[in-house]
Formats: structure tokens, sequence, C-alpha cells
């Protein structure tokens, strides 16, 4: 939909309408509130709850405590009143308070064990496990519990119980959530089956840039969990949240100083020892925050740093066909890969907030984090003259092949804003910024050496391909350097945001009633630049060592078999810097990829929360518009001539929600939403590169749409869940999205505007799509046995999903189609995770499941050469031994079932690509003040 720029202006109007409204509705509202009442929730060991539900009872008023244990009341009539405190774990906790015409600040309210609760004497009195395993749980739990709708959280103490490295490993033990790998270390993170690019990233609410070219989605690899407090992940969508997922938005919530009750500081040393590469690699961590008098105020600035460092040494075997099947004659190609890495990660934050009284806060959280990968690859790519059936030879061509790059990725964020109380009326203003950029300099895409083989060439096995070769193939000699392809890349992301939110509660005597609208403007900025060489030819420029004896070094440790020698990457660089490397410019790789997508965004929402008794609802809608300026580089190979192209469009979007949950009793909750999801195209499909060529008098042209939609899905939810008396839930969640903009990559050939063309591929905007499923979850923690059972700890989960596209091309001039599922939506995906916790010694064996899924469609027209990940099984074990009440010894293994990657074409038996990580073993030591 269009919109012309009076249009535009509307959408400022209906953000000042809505705004007005709710003040007039406010302000005609009678004054029944007399004094503000707030508090904090703590255990009798002084550690802030979280997550506790306080509510007065008398008014059908709740609020959950926050990471700081706090609650806050704004305004309640005067009156005497029940206080009451409910913490999953711990006895329900009530107190009179009588409000006046003066600000209440009550005493810590402090929580005890039940079986304290149901003590004859104070002197048994047991506080609540706030650490550990059951600790961590119950945090996570009383959060999802009290949460408006559907979400699920992960607190950093709960981080800390799996051998996890970043955020995005630590997300895949959640219910609904997976992981995509990279050399085997959790990458992009997956919600509900749908794919990374349909999900949002924001870190204390500000959307976090992302640095890969192409994408929208955050490699959360890049963040270390060591700077976190928490991870909350929304499966519903409110209106107060901006727009950008179709799965979930996962929310990174920095720590705070105000988190702890006191100075608090953890330090953090380890050794890690991966045996594929027989390398150790070391980490340190540490975080410190401290609350100071300020202001003439006490207790008021809170100061906290977290800081940590990463080297990490690691690689793969690995052999891959990329698909080059001939299913009726059998394999044309494959290729051994040995990757061999060395990652450096630096994550830090800052965060400051300052606290004059209870109706003020102002607050800054930054985070800045960098990681840099030193990668060689050593290949033997085998190009078959003829398709083979495993066990034939034949003739080949055999190249021996070179990547090597240095690549560094960095995400950085800062957040500035402050919370005002005034009355019922509370006020929020914040300004936040995001950058991300990918930095790969001048490095070996490729330096190949090729040696031709008349027979003798072939290969056995199925999913791990074995090559069968004469031996000399594994000799230098006889191999000549053919071309060596250079490149350097850059790409960066920038985003800029304001928002003001403003809310009122209105206490009526059938039940509260929050009002609360506000609006959001943002700017997004994404540049690609790309830089390619091809040397080629090097005898006619003077070049006379062209033998892979004058580039070998060493032997290649690859442990799926022989590789030979392996190639030296310092003399690589030193043979093309002795060339003048403007002369092997690739002019046209290092235009077309090169594109600028710029975009506008403001939006304005209202909605309304109202709670009575066993209800809470919560409705209203929100508004977007987008303003886009794509430009991008145009190549016409019958012409050779270079040209701008450039597309600006402009739409608006409706997004409206309905959130209820009941109470159908203490323990039991019925939770139902239909939301609105919206995602934008991801920069790959947006860019607006050209590239027109002509093979045999056939155009041929392949090109970016930055007209393509929006993808809009409407998300209905229903669920229930029941939380046990100690510790414990069992839940269940049905979900239905349907997806409309479906987008794919097609040939446009015969169609109008392209009836020339032999083929035209581009990324249009397809069918209805949708996704279905079931999500369970349960966690139990063990009693009444009076033994060791009573130390253990179990929680599982399950998630059960189907989804159904249809992709349309044109064949000899009918439309065709065919059925597929979405990429990256696994039937089922699953995590068990059985603990043990004593005073000193605590132990977890946790399973990460995922079933197969679409990982690309290899082929429009035949479902046959469709991309699948294969099911994978990852056992992972920790272990901590509490050596004081400030001291753990810790050793984890990852990968302790040494599962490899596998992933096929069209059936199992057809490898597209074998990779195996080996273990990797962890020891460490904690320090922490508790």
């Amino acid at each position: 939909m269009k919109y012309s720029n009076s249009l535009n202006k509307s959408k400022f109007k209906l953000a000042a309408t809505s705004i007005a409204c709710t003040l007039a509705l406010g302000l005609a509202t009678p004054a029944l509130a007399d004094a503000p009442v707030s508090g904090r929730v703590v255990d009798n060991r002084q550690q802030l709850l979280a997550g506790a539900e306080v509510s007065i009872v008398e008014l059908q008023l709740k609020r959950t405590t926050a990471a700081d244990g706090r609650f806050l009341f704004p305004k309640l009539p005067s009156g005497n009143y029940t206080l009451r405190v409910d913490y999953l774990g711990a006895a329900i906790s009530t107190l009179k308070v009588q409000v006046a015409d003066a600000p209440l600040l009550l005493a810590d309210i402090k929580l005890s064990s039940k079986s304290a609760a149901n003590s004859a004497t104070s002197s048994q009195l047991e506080h609540i496990e706030v650490t550990g395993q059951s600790g961590a749980m119950s945090k996570a739990l009383n959060r999802q519990r009290n949460a408006g709708g559907i979400v699920t959280v992960a607190s950093t103490d709960e981080l800390g119980q799996f051998p996890d490295s970043n955020v995005s490993e630590a997300l895949q033990r959640l219910a609904g959530l997976s992981v995509e790998r990279d050399q085997g270390e959790g990458r992009f993170v997956r919600v509900r089956g749908l794919a990374p690019d349909y999900n949002a990233v924001t870190y204390n609410g500000t959307q976090l840039a992302a640095p890969e070219a192409g994408r929208r989605a955050v490699a959360l690899d890049v963040i270390p969990s060591d700077l976190l407090e928490s991870v909350e992940v929304n499966k519903t969508l409110s209106p107060d949240m901006p727009a950008g997922s179709l799965g979930g938005t996962v929310e990174i919530k920095s720590l705070s100083a105000f988190d702890r009750s006191s100075d608090f500081y953890s330090l953090t040393a380890e050794n890690g020892y991966n045996e594929l590469v027989s390398a150790h690699s070391p980490k340190v961590s540490g975080v410190y925050s401290t609350i100071l008098d300020a202001g003439g105020e006490t207790d008021a600035f809170g100061i906290a740093l977290a800081g940590s460092y990463a080297k990490r040494k690691f690689g793969s075997d690995n052999v891959e066909t990329g698909g080059s099947w001939d299913f009726d004659e059998g394999l044309e190609e494959f290729e051994l890969r040995d990757y061999q890495i060395s990652r450096e990660r630096i994550g830090l934050a800052l965060n400051l907030d300052y606290r004059p009284g209870n109706n003020s806060e102002y607050y800054l959280r930054s985070l800045y984090s960098r990681f840099t990968d030193a990668e060689q690859r050593q290949g033997l790519i085998v190009e078959l003259a003829d398709p083979l059936q495993a066990g034939q030879t034949g003739e080949a061509t055999l190249i021996r092949s070179l990547k090597q790059r240095d690549e560094a990725q960095s995400i950085s964020a800062l957040v500035l804003g402050t919370k005002q109380l005034v009355g019922n009326w509370e006020w929020l203003l914040e300004a936040g910024t995001s950058k991300a950029d990918e930095d790969t300099p001048f490095n070996i895409a490729a330096a190949n050496f090729e040696q031709d083989f008349d027979e003798g060439v072939g290969f056995t096995g199925q999913q791990q391909i074995k090559l069968t070769t004469p031996t000399d193939a594994y000799l230098a000699e006889g191999y000549e350097l053919d071309e060596v392809e250079m490149g350097d890349t850059f790409t960066k992301e920038t985003e800029r945001n304001a928002k003001f939110d403003l809310s009122r509660e209105i206490i009526q005597p059938n039940g509260a009633l929050q009002l609360k609208t506000g609006f959001k403007l943002s700017q997004r900025e994404k540049t690609a630049d790309e830089q390619v060489w091809a040397f080629g030819d090097l005898d006619e420029e003077g070049v006379s060592k062209l033998g892979l004896s004058d580039y070998a070094t060493g032997t290649v440790d690859y442990g799926l078999g022989p590789m030979g020698q392996a190639i030296d990457p310092a003399k690589i660089y030193a043979l093309v810097n002795s060339l003048d490397r403007n002369d092997f410019v690739d002019e046209v790789e290092s235009q077309i990829n090169n594109y600028q997508v710029d975009e506008d965004l403001s939006a304005a929402y209202l909605m309304a929360q109202w709670e009575r008794e066993q209800w809470q609802l919560i409705g209203g809608v929100r508004y977007e518009h987008e303003q886009r300026d794509a430009r991008g580089v145009r190549y016409d190979a019958t012409t050779e001539v270079f040209s701008q192209n450039q597309l600006k469009t402009s739409e608006g979007y409706w997004l409206p929600a309905l959130i209820g949950r009941y109470n159908l009793s203490e323990q039991s909750i019925v939770r139902a939403a239909v939301s609105t999801g919206l995602v934008r195209p991801n920069f790959q499909q947006l860019a607006p590169a050209y590239l027109l060529e002509e093979d045999d008098g056939d155009l041929e042209a392949s090109f970016g749409n930055p007209a393509l939609k929006a993808l809009r899905s409407t998300n209905y939810d229903l669920g229930f869940e029941h939380y046990a008396d100690e510790l414990g839930v069992l839940s269940g969640m049905l979900f239905y999205k349907q997806i409309s903009n479906f987008i794919y990559e097609a040939d446009l050939a015969g169609q109008p505007g392209y009836e020339e063309f032999a083929k035209a591929e581009t990324f249009i905007n397809g069918a209805d799509a949708s996704l279905y499923g079931l999500e369970l979850n349960a966690v139990h923690q063990v009693a009444g046995y009076g033994n060791w059972l009573d130390q253990l700890l179990i929680s599982a989960n399950l998630t059960i999903t189907g989804s159904d596209a249809e992709l349309d091309w044109l064949d000899d001039g009918d439309w065709q189609q065919r059925n597929t599922s979405l990429p990256s939506q696994s039937d089922r995906t699953a995590n068990l995770a059985l603990g043990y916790e004593s005073d000193l010694l605590s132990l977890r064996l946790a399973a990460n499941y995922k079933s197969a899924y679409l990982a690309e469609v290899g082929d429009l027209t035949d479902s046959a050469y469709d991309v699948y990940a294969d099911d994978h099984l990852q056992l992972d074990f920790s272990s901590k031994y509490k050596i004081n009440s400030g001291i753990q010894l810790y050793f984890n293994v990852v990968n302790l079932n040494d599962e490899p990657y596998y992933a096929y074409t069209g059936r199992q038996a057809y490898n597209f690509q074998y990779e195996t990580y080996g273990r990797t073993f962890v020891l460490g030591l904690q320090i922490t003040n508790w």
C-alpha cells in the first residue's frame, strides 16, 4: 500500500490523537488515590527476589517485583489493606498496611521456604535457595508465571548452570527454542521453528544491529553470556513492542547494581581443551557492582561493570558434495575440508543507575562485544569427469585449495533513559543506538592448485564419503597453481531510535485499568562494500614458481583420511603482494554486491490492561510506517556498462493484539492471545543489485527485489500452566501462525517483462504459509523421599511443529507449484536435563535435540534437490564443587557424545555436508562474594 505525503502526516496526527485521548480519559477520572506504597522482597539472607507477585488483596491490584526485588503501587486510596507476597518455593507472606496521605516505604519483606514456615521454632528457619540449579529455575519460573503474555525466561544464574559460552547456546535450553550452529557453536536462534531472520533481538529495548551482510538476524555468538542479567523471549506480541518478528522477540536485559542487595563481585577463570585440534582455550571474566550515596541521597547511584575475554582454538573435519548429485548416474563433485580456527571474544558492559527517591530513575546501559576469527581452510576438491557411484573409479581433476581469512565482528549498544512517576502517571523517555560491523580485510578467498588424473579416482561410503585415489594424489608434485582469488569485504549496520511512553493507572471498584500510549522513531542504515581480485594467468606475469611444492608446508591434520601437504598462506600472500593488485581487480564482482539500504520507521500505539480478580486482559493496536531508500549497482554485460539502481518505497501497517490470562487457581493459569507479527525482507533480498549477462544468445539476469512486501503473520496462542506448590511447572501451549507474503527465490523468465529471458532469478512474495505446533514444558524438584533423591531436579521440554508453504514457478508458459515446509523448521525440538545438587556438589547432564529440517530449497522445480539438515542430538555435562561459600570449582564437557553435523540432498543417503567437531573439556574456578 502506498501513501501520499499528506497521508504520511496522518500517522503523526494519529499518535497525537491517541495520546490526547489517553490524557483526557486520565484527567477526567476522579482522583481516588492518596499515597504510593513501595517496598522490596528478599529472602532471609537479603538476596533479592525478582518475579515475586505482590498484591493488594482488597483492591485486586498486582505487581511483579523487578530484578532488584522492588515493587511500587503509585497511588492507593487511604485505608487499611492486606499486602500479600507469593513466590514459587516460598511460603506466602501477608502483612497489614495502612495508607494515609504520605508515601509509605515498607521495610524489606523477608520470605522463607515453606518448610521453614511449617517449622515450630525460628531456629529451624530455612532460607529460600536463590543460587544453584533450583534457585535459577525458581527465578525464571516466577517471572514466567506473572508475565502478561507467553514469556520464556533465562536468568543470569540459569545461564551459568550449563556449559554455554554465548547467549545463543544458552537459549537452546528453553522451550520452543533451538539454534543454528556454525563450526559446532550455536550462533542464530530459532523461535518455534521460525528461521532467525524472522525473530527480533533487542538489548534493553533497542533492536540490535546485525553484523552480517544480507541479514537482519543477529549472530548471538558475538555476545558472552557473562554480561547479562537475564534473557526473555516474548512469544506473544503486545502493541508496546516494536514490530520485527513473527516467532518471537529475544530481549537481552543487562545487569544493574540495584539487582544486588549489596556490593557484588565475581571472578571466573577457566581453560578449555578441544580434542579435535588438541589445543587449549583460556577464558577470564569478571563482574563488579556497587551502590553509592549521591546528591544527598543514600544508596542512590549504582555502578555495574562486566568484562569477558576468551581465546578459543577449535576446528572441524568436513566432507561435502554441495548437492552435486545426478541421481541416475551418481556423484559429480565433492570436497574434503579441514578447518583450523582461533577465535578471540571480548565483551564489556558498563551500566549506571541514578535513583533519587522512589519516583525518579535515570539510567545508562552500554554493551560492546567483538570477536575475531583467524580461519584457515585446507581443501581437496574432486571434480569427476563423469558421474560415479560409490566404489567406481575414473578420470578426474583434483584441486588442492586454500582459504584463509581474519574476520572481525562487533556489536555495540547504548541506551540512555529516564522513568518518572507523578501521581498515577508514569512516563519514560529513552534514546538508543546500536552498531554492528563485519570486517574481512585482504584475504585469500581461494588459492587453487590443479592436477588431472586419467583414472583411479572415486569414492566410497554415503554420509561420510571417503576419497579413493592413487597415492601420488597426496603428493605436492604435479599440482600447478591455476588462480588465486582475494577478497576484502566490510559490512556495517547502524540503528538509532528515540521513544516516549506514557501510562496511567485507574483504580476502580471492579478492577484496575492501566492505559498506555507512546511513539517511537528509528533509523536503520545497512551498507555493504566488497572488493575482489582474480590473480590468473600468472605465468604470463612472469611468475615462475607455480608448483604446489613451492607453497607447501607440513601435513594437513585431517581426521577423516589423508589429504597431503598443507598450502602455506604466508607464501600465497607473498606472491600476490609481489604483483600490482590493481591489474587483477574483478570489476563486476567488486561492484555488484555493494549496496546501501536506509529505513526510517515511525510508530505509535495505544493499549489498555485490565485486571480483576482472576482476569487480566491486554488489548490495543500499533501503527508503523516505513520509508525505505535502497541503492545498488546494475551491470549490463552485453554493453559492459555499470549504472546506479535505486528504489524508494513507503508503506504503513496496523498491528492489533489481544492477550488474555485467567487464573483457575493459585497454581493454574490459562493463557490466550491473538496478535499480529511483521518481518521486513532481509537485505540480501532487498539489495537492488542487477546483473545482466548473455550466454550463447540467451539473456540471463539475477537481481534483488527492493519492492518486496513485508511478511505478515496473524498469531493464535492458547495454553495452560500448572505450577507446583514447591518448585515445578507443567505447561502446554498451542500456537498457530498464518503468514502472508512468504518470500522465496524464483525464476521470472517468461513472465511479463522477462519474456525474452532464459533465466531471471530474484526474490518474490509468494502465497500464504502457515506454522502450527504444541509446546510442552515440565520442571520438577524431587521432594519427600528424605534421602539423596530430594536433591534431584528434572526439566524437560518438547515442541512439536508443522508448517506449510507454497512455491510457484512458470514452466513453458504454465504455472506449476509444489508444497514445502518453512526453512529451518524442525518437526520436533526437545531438551532434557537431569540435575543433582547438594550443599557442596552440583551435577547436570543435558540433552538437546532437534529433528531434520529444510535448510534450503536446492531447485525450485524439483524437491529431490532440497537440502535438509539431519536430526541432531548433543549431550553436555556440567559439574560444580563448592570449596566454600564464595569459591567453586567447575568441570564441563561440551558435545559429550561427539555429535557431527550432517546435511543431505533429498534423501539421507545423499551427502550434502558431513562435519565433525570433537569434544571440548573445560576446567574453571569462580570466586563470588555471595
